[in-house]
């Protein structure tokens, strides 16, 4: 029996070890700033948080919890940036919660510390949650190094549901694609246009003209199919949004149409 309670005493004191204790007080604190950056990675969305926090109490600070949205890749890694030490928190739901006692980085009163949070998002996230569990004087949010969000003197609110989402620009968007369709669009309606004014001046009754007509018309509608093909395409991989994709289809399919109409009009 003692055997027992023993090895239940060193399995406790184990654990106090590797997971210290994080229930010291950490009222007092507020956040100066919190800078989150969101750029697109090879493994997803990267999030990149960046928050300095204040002791304004009257008590050293001990602990520190930081929320995070669920729906995460991997782990999160939280560094004080000043001395490079990464924390390992206890993960309770949304929140992380550091021990800083443990790691000697505990606050004193009117001391601060800036620490960066780091973690990927699934590339197919369309936005970005964070619930506020201290008072904070700044808080900002950019994708891609255009500003998405900015609020400053923010309340902390004990309420669960009160997470902010803040809608990222669509992660699918692919601006180059739709920049790549659009060049590709002009490269072949200027050469539809040199052809047609090469064929316009060499115009004639004879059925040579009207054979190198019917060429050309063949040839832009084959090519007009062609990216309509491909457009359908890159919408279904959702890496065109629909207000594009709807503006790009209309135009191609209605010269598609006049080009077949004309067609028509040289067999008769």
């Amino acid at each position: 029996m003692k055997k027992t309670g023993v090895c239940i005493v060193i399995g406790l004191l184990m654990l106090l070890t590797f997971f210290p204790s994080v229930s010291a007080s950490d009222s007092g604190v507020i956040v100066d700033q919190e800078i989150v950056a969101i750029s697109l990675a090879n493994k997803g969305l990267q999030v990149d948080e960046t928050i300095k926090v204040t002791n304004t109490g009257d008590e050293n600070v001990t602990s520190l919890r930081f929320w995070i949205q669920q729906n995460i890749q991997d782990s999160v890694t939280i560094t004080e940036l000043q001395s490079g030490i990464e924390l390992i928190p206890l993960i309770t739901g949304n929140i992380r919660s550091c021990n800083l006692s443990a790691t000697n980085l505990t606050i004193i009163p009117d001391a601060s510390l800036t620490f960066q949070l780091s973690y990927f998002l699934p590339t197919t996230e369309q936005n970005f949650v964070k619930t506020l569990l201290y008072d904070t004087t700044l808080f900002s949010v950019t994708y891609e190094d255009r500003d998405l969000f900015r609020g400053e003197h923010l309340l902390y609110g004990s309420d669960v549901n009160n997470a902010m989402q803040i809608r990222l620009y669509k992660p699918t968007e692919a601006p180059l694609n739709i920049t790549i369709l659009v060049i590709v669009f002009v490269v072949v309606i200027i050469v539809l246009a040199l052809l047609l004014l090469l064929l316009k001046k060499q115009r004639s009754k004879t059925k040579k003209a009207v054979a190198e007509s019917e060429e050309t018309l063949t040839t832009k509608k084959t090519l007009l199919l062609s990216l309509l093909k491909d457009l359908e395409k890159q919408y279904r991989a959702q890496s065109i949004s629909d207000e594009t994709y709807n503006k790009i289809k209309d135009e191609y399919k209605q010269q598609a149409v006049d080009a077949m109409k004309k067609l028509d009009d040289l067999k008769k």
